[in-house]
């Protein structure tokens, strides 16, 4: 005759497997989400293997599939090897969903497709860290990557080695309805965006080595709603070009600095207004309408250069200050340019030249201290 207390302990074993979660989990186009979702035996979705995957675990693709799209519920990576081709496809929603305060979340080498779909990654986790790594971002309605949740601990974005794409708005928009935001951008690619990337108050961006052309609006735009502290951004060795607007933007108390930088065929390629400020140092206006533009605004432009403009490579309208110092202007329809109530301080090291008009309006010679 079987003992009940041997049934028992048969049953918790037999249970505690049954339910047992995987440190590392895996997918595979031939899996089953009936499956444990471990190697030797996938899953065939992100959301179940996400789902049997332990808190900090990490979900691995076994081979070129649709995987369908995915909310993070915890903290996991979810990475692809590079030679699979791991694509998300939606019709509707988010392709990743991360909403769940305080994780930690790993990104790698995911194909993000819009088949109508607005988002490509819908950020809104607090206190939360998001690596996004390797991805490419296609199509989405909206926006491709979306930060906008209520960070009152603070969260962090961090987007290394991505393409966003042909999005209907943003390719990449950072705007909190609360808290603050921190964002760093690296060798990123942003290509036929309506906006490249936007930032509204409450963000800190760190940008370099990346681009932003050929968006319908605006390439790089720090602007500011007043609701949240000013969005500030820092751009090292970035590119904006073949925008239909402005290359890099500041805008209602946005505040811009932006070295070893190049804007090139743009509407404008440096522009400032309503209140806000943009530092350039060491940066190119090319081939645009206007180089650098201030509008009601503070604008400081050192060791720079401003070349074959149509307007103006230097100017500052209607009001605020500009501050120019080092700089290279030539072959544009007016090198420098104030009118109405601005200013514009210059200690006369400016090398002004060869242009239709070298000196539009009244430069003011300041002392170098």
């Amino acid at each position: 005759m079987r003992k009940p207390g041997a049934m028992i302990l048969v049953s918790v074993f037999l249970c505690a497997s049954l339910f047992a979660l995987n440190n590392r989990s895996a997918v595979s186009l031939t899996g089953s989400d009936l499956a444990t979702c471990t190697v030797p035996d996938p899953c065939r979705t992100f959301d179940v293997a996400i789902s049997k995957t332990n808190a900090g675990g990490e979900v691995v693709v076994l081979s070129t599939a649709g995987y369908g799209p995915f909310t993070v519920t915890k903290s996991v990576s979810v990475i692809s090897p590079p030679a699979y081709h791991a694509a998300m496809a939606p019709t509707a929603g988010a392709a990743i969903t991360i909403d769940t305060a305080g994780v930690t979340v790993i990104l790698r080498n995911l194909y993000l497709n819009s088949l109508g779909a607005p988002t490509g990654i819908a950020m809104t986790a607090d206190a939360s860290v998001v690596h996004v790594e390797n991805l490419v971002i296609n199509g989405f309605t909206s926006n491709g990557i979306e930060a906008n949740g209520n960070f009152t601990a603070t969260s962090q974005l961090f987007i290394k080695d991505t393409e966003v794409r042909g999005s209907g708005q943003s390719g990449i928009y950072a705007g909190p309805s609360a808290g603050k935001l921190t964002l760093a951008v690296d060798r990123a690619r942003l290509e036929a965006n309506v906006y490249g990337l936007v930032m509204d108050s409450g963000v800190e961006m760190v940008m370099r080595d990346s681009t932003a052309l050929n968006s319908s609006s605006v390439g790089v735009y720090v602007r500011d709603n007043g609701v949240l502290a000013p969005a500030t951004a820092w751009i090292d060795r970035s590119m904006s070009a073949q925008n239909l607007a402005a290359g890099f933007l500041a805008q209602v108390g946005g505040l811009l600095t932006i070295s070893n930088s190049v804007a090139a065929r743009n509407s404008d390629g440096f522009r400032a207004e309503n209140a806000s400020q943009l530092a350039a140092d060491h940066c190119v206006a090319s081939e645009n309408t206007n180089g650098f533009l201030l509008l009601n605004a503070i604008m400081t432009v050192s060791k720079s250069m401003a070349t074959r403009n149509s307007s103006d490579g230097i100017a500052a309208i209607n009001s605020g200050t500009a501050f120019v110092s080092d700089n290279t202007v030539t072959e544009n329809n007016v090198g420098l340019h104030v009118t109405a109530a601005a200013v514009m301080e210059s200690i006369s090291n400016n090398m002004v030249r060869g242009n239709t008009t070298n000196v539009s309006g009244t430069v003011t010679a300041v002392a170098a201290n």
